[in-house]
């Protein structure tokens, strides 16, 4: 099965002003495919004013994507995805 790439925002799009997270913040993001949008779980481990990396888990391979801050919201990890992180 081939990996589908995300979009992911330029540089320009999302700024300069990187800040690492010192702990990845658990998410729901909506993410975009080429042909489909996507809401994943997963963890935002940078961001700017404007955008959030945000990293997850699909068809057995890390993936990652900079997406628009209004499409990123936090969550809370329960029982076993607490203990997964950690």
């Amino acid at each position: 099965m081939q990996l589908i790439d995300p979009f992911s925002l330029s540089e320009e799009a999302r700024g300069s002003d990187v800040v690492r997270a010192s702990e990845p913040m658990p998410v729901h993001a909506w993410v975009q495919f080429p042909t489909f949008l996507h809401r994943v779980k997963g963890f935002a481990t940078a961001w700017t004013t404007d955008a959030v990396l945000v990293e997850w888990g699909w068809q057995g391979r890390k993936q990652e994507a900079w997406i628009w801050r209004s499409g990123v919201r936090h969550r809370e990890l329960r029982g076993r995805d607490r203990a997964a992180n950690r």
